[in-house]
């Protein structure tokens, strides 16, 4: 990141009341127990009440239900720890997902999709998921996975990214260089024309033998 990039990350932080010490696990998307955010709750409140990782903080980002929510981590003793943000703006994401050191994506769902992982992705940030189809096609080897619908086990594995920051961050700059390849539009789009020239290729070869 250039010295520009730090500022900002720097002043959004404080801005969130989270310290520039400290360890940040970031989540983007739609708030919901589907999604994990139940899940992800519970993780936290092991990690930092029952491990004594005093120095993590989560950023909850996304909606609806932001105040139950709010509510969940205060019953759990993490006020202070989870900040939620409500919904981002697009645009903003980045810039937000920029102030984490690991991405969380407890989606529960074996077969809907996952875009917020090609956005941590394209952030260079490690993942943390539950071992699911969906997870696995997007992040591979890479992937850092949990137990599906264990929340201890949630807890381990992002404890285990977090501690290990040099390994990770690796990581997250070889999930970056796989999105380019893999996720990105001039990708896709080279992939949409080879579909194209297939189906063509084929009509030209049924319709041969008629002229």
């Amino acid at each position: 990141a250039t010295p520009m990039e730090q500022a900002a990350s720097l002043a959004l932080r404080n801005s969130l009341g989270i310290s520039a010490t400290s360890r940040v696990v970031v989540y983007l998307g739609l708030l919901a127990p589907y999604q994990g955010t139940d899940l992800l709750l519970e993780a936290a409140s092991i990690m930092i009440n029952e491990w004594g990782m005093s120095d993590v903080h989560f950023v909850v980002m996304g909606f609806p239900g932001v105040d139950s929510y709010r509510s969940q981590a205060d019953r759990l003793g993490l006020n202070g720890r989870v900040v939620f943000p409500g919904r981002v703006p697009y645009a903003d994401a980045p810039r937000f997902l920029a102030i984490g050191d690991v991405a969380v994506a407890p989606k529960l769902s074996a077969t809907e999709g996952a875009g917020k992982i090609g956005n941590y992705m394209a952030m260079a940030l490690p993942v943390v998921a539950f071992d699911t189809p969906i997870s696995h096609e997007y992040l591979g080897h890479l992937g850092v996975y949990a137990e599906k619908g264990n929340s201890r086990s949630l807890a381990s594995r992002l404890r285990e990214a977090l501690d290990n920051p040099v390994r990770y961050r690796e990581v997250g700059r070889l999930l970056r260089q796989q999105c380019a390849a893999d996720l990105s539009w001039e990708t896709a789009i080279d992939r949409i024309e080879a579909v194209y020239e297939r189906a063509l290729a084929r009509r030209a070869g049924k319709r041969a033998p008629d002229m």
